[in-house]
């Protein structure tokens, strides 16, 4: 289909409301949840790219979670009397879409109720979405740039094909150096469109001019799953049809463009998702150190048609030279613990555990540092033929050099494990790493996976090695994100404070954007709300059948 799309042809796409959500992501600070619309069935001239204002959806959300459970709300209050406290109905269409509440029409919200912020026209078929970030400045450095200029959200669009890019703001809550955004700044969706809903020009489409990258080819057919590698200066990309990845060299650089860097040809039939493998703690501080060590960023690849996962790494160029990138296979491993092992889908890493323990160490404590690097990741994938959660591990492995006692770690690598896994039903597709808030009030992990086709969301937690819950959502659930944090005002903000100190209250909200209706969904993940938890409270977008349904 992609060869099918004219963007000089048919009526401008919605910008108020969704069609069919093909990715979505909050922003750290919890300012923004931005949306990637795919114009699937080609209704309009291209898709589009939304920025939520996410405090007022989790205002709504919040106040609709107290409403619905008794402790907070008082014995005795109806479900209907619980949507009417935070002006809705009660829920018409059960059967399209779940939830005790009828949707929250965005479009008809304005002034300082208005939820969608921002948008832009991208080219049709968006299939994900992922956000890069500027390092962080060192603890009393001088911040070198401004916060519009230390975030970029990047697309993946197959109608092109390209990845259109947009500058954002910063909203990070860790990042006081890095003039932290405020207001209606924090909405910025800047891809050279001259006004809020129009279309991003070519110049920020990356791999539709073969001139303008390292490699002098176009972007490959297809373009699907992506990743940002460290420091945010590279994302890798996959093409489902030519069976090849894609690198982008992102600098931040005053006036440089994200460019097409490497071209990575001849993989296994269908390469599908992406993940990148945080960097150990130790290779950053060697390298700041000038303590010279081999390391090249890696990232986990899915793939639809062969039974294998990979590990690609890529090599940086020369910053002196125009030469193109090295994107390179590094390691496959079979899947074997299931009796057929194809047609991987999503991936997830969760690095919390070795970040935790390399949080405690000091930047030249390198043993301490070396001994959290050897700590695993746990990785997950969305597998089909049978339908499960493959659950594994990346693995790094130091390689050190006994005649240099000082800094005498030389080189470092990834390997990846699986070594379990828990069925799941019918097909499914994405998944994520997140947290709800347990009956004692902390957060605890969980990994959430989403089946498209029998509209079903499994939390499976790690430490019970179990699926714990499994949540009924609406048709076609395509993408996950998460807003999870503290508040502590009545305006629903994200604050960072302290656990247990007056006002500051936890809690978690997982949103599911639905493909086939075209609205998100939002799933209370509090497990003290007894009415609410582990279920879809809130309906946002008015839900909208396929055409071809109706």
């Amino acid at each position: 289909m992609a060869g099918c799309f004219v963007e000089s042809e048919g009526l401008p796409p919605p910008v108020e409301g969704f069609y069919f959500p093909a990715g979505m992501v909050a922003s750290p600070g919890g300012r923004v949840l931005y949306v990637a619309n795919s114009d699937f069935d080609l209704q309009f001239n291209g898709g589009t790219v939304q920025a939520l204002d996410l405090q007022r959806l989790r205002r709504r959300a919040l106040g609709l979670q107290g409403a619905l459970n008794p402790r907070e709300a008082g014995a005795g209050v109806s479900v209907r009397a619980a949507c009417e406290a935070v002006g809705l109905g009660a829920n018409p269409a059960p059967l399209l879409y779940p939830g005790p509440c009828a949707p929250l029409d965005i479009a008809a919200l304005d002034g300082d109720e208005e939820i969608v912020r921002r948008s832009a026209v991208i080219g049709a078929f968006a299939s994900n979405l992922a956000l890069a970030h500027r390092p962080l400045p060192e603890p009393g450095a001088t911040p070198g740039a401004t916060a519009e200029h230390n975030a970029r959200l990047f697309v993946p669009v197959r109608g092109d094909p390209s990845v259109t890019y947009f500058d954002i703001a910063d909203d990070r809550l860790d990042a006081p150096d890095a003039q932290r955004c405020q207001g209606d700044a924090c909405f910025q969706l800047d891809c050279g469109a001259t006004e809020s809903g129009g279309r991003c020009p070519r110049d920020h489409r990356i791999g539709e001019d073969p001139g303008q990258g390292r490699v002098k080819e176009k972007l490959p057919l297809e373009p699907f799953g992506i990743a940002v590698g460290p420091d945010g200066t590279s994302v890798v990309v996959s093409h489902q049809t030519p069976n090849s990845a894609s690198v982008i060299a992102n600098s931040w650089a005053e006036g440089e463009r994200p460019k097409l860097a490497g071209i990575l040809k001849d993989l296994a039939s269908g390469p599908t998702e992406l993940a990148a493998v945080p960097r150990p703690r130790l290779v950053t501080q060697l390298k700041q150190a000038h303590k010279a060590i081999d390391y090249q960023p890696a990232f986990v690849l899915t793939y639809t048609a062969s039974s294998q996962l990979d590990l690609i790494r890529y090599q940086e160029p020369d910053p002196m030279s125009d030469a193109p990138a090295l994107l390179y296979q590094s390691i496959t491993t079979p899947i074997t613990a299931l009796a057929s092992g194809i047609d991987s889908r999503g991936i997830a890493v969760d690095p919390s555990e070795r970040q935790a323990c390399e949080a405690g160490c000091g930047d030249v404590d390198y043993e301490c540092l070396a001994r959290c690097a050897a700590i695993p990741i746990p990785a997950f994938v969305a597998h089909r033929f049978p339908s499960s959660l493959l659950i594994g591990e990346v693995i790094t492995t130091l390689i050190e050099d006994a005649e240099r006692p000082e800094g005498r770690w030389i080189a470092a690598y990834e390997t990846l494990a699986i070594r379990d896994a828990a069925p799941l039903a019918a097909y499914p597709s994405r998944v994520e790493v997140g947290d709800v808030i347990g009956v004692d009030g902390a957060r605890h992990r969980r990994v959430f996976a989403v089946a498209f086709d029998s509209g079903l969301a499994f939390s499976y937690d790690p430490e019970a090695h179990r699926i714990v819950n499994v949540i009924h959502t609406g048709r076609g659930p395509q993408a996950i994100a998460f807003d999870t944090g503290y508040t502590c005002s009545d305006d629903r903000e994200r604050c960072d404070c302290a656990p247990g100190s007056d006002g500051c209250e936890p809690y978690s909200l997982m949103y599911i954007a639905h493909f086939t209706d075209s609205y998100l969904g939002v799933v209370d993940l509090d497990m003290r709300k007894a009415t609410t938890s582990g279920t879809m409270i809130l309906t946002v977008g008015k839900p909208v059948p396929p055409r071809e349904s109706q």
